[in-house]
């Protein structure tokens, strides 16, 4: 997603159609539905049938861009601070609904990792180029989809009182419509 530019993003597309942008012709065996920059989004996305979702139920990728020459340590403390102050995690597929307690055990970190931003990319970055990258977050992967019409619905917020946090309120409600093929 980082790599993308903001215009032809997953990430800012209100509507689904870019929801395949970076992942026609892989080999993978998931498929990844984007997170929104806050608020409320429904999108409608084909995807490959046999193939899980990689859902980020509520994530955070914080790099140098962000906080410019940050060690992977300092990277890591601010993406975790941000992480440690989620109050809302909340997922439904198709008829199966995941409340914040099931979800906290999905929790996973990154260690440092490289990046190349796009020029122009998303979260306001104008200068793309090589960065370091931490990511933090609740991420489920599912079972592949059988073919057919099914819901993804996920909603996530926190609220960060410490001055280094990113976005010290953040809330997203996306709803998925997946048309398995």
């Amino acid at each position: 997603m980082l790599a993308i530019p903001a215009k032809d993003n997953p990430i800012d597309d209100p509507t689904g159609e870019k929801c395949a942008t970076g992942q026609s012709n892989t080999n993978s065996s998931v498929f990844y539905l984007a997170f929104n920059n806050g608020g409320i989004s429904e999108r409608t996305c084909k995807v490959p049938a046999g193939k899980g979702l990689v859902i980020p139920v509520m994530q955070v990728e914080i790099s140098n861009k962000d906080l410019g020459n940050a060690s992977i340590e300092e990277l890591k403390l601010a993406a975790k601070t941000d992480q440690d102050s989620v109050n809302s995690l909340h997922l439904k597929i198709d008829d199966k609904e995941y409340n914040f307690e099931d979800l906290r055990k999905y929790r996973a970190a990154t260690d440092g990792f490289d990046a190349d931003y796009a020029d122009n990319g998303i979260f306001g970055i104008k200068d793309g180029g090589p960065t370091k990258v931490v990511a933090d977050g609740y991420y489920i992967i599912t079972d592949p989809l059988p073919k057919g019409n099914h819901t993804v619905q996920f909603k996530s917020s926190l609220a960060c009182s410490d001055p280094g946090c990113g976005e010290p309120n953040f809330a997203q409600d996306i709803k998925y419509n997946i048309i398995a093929q």
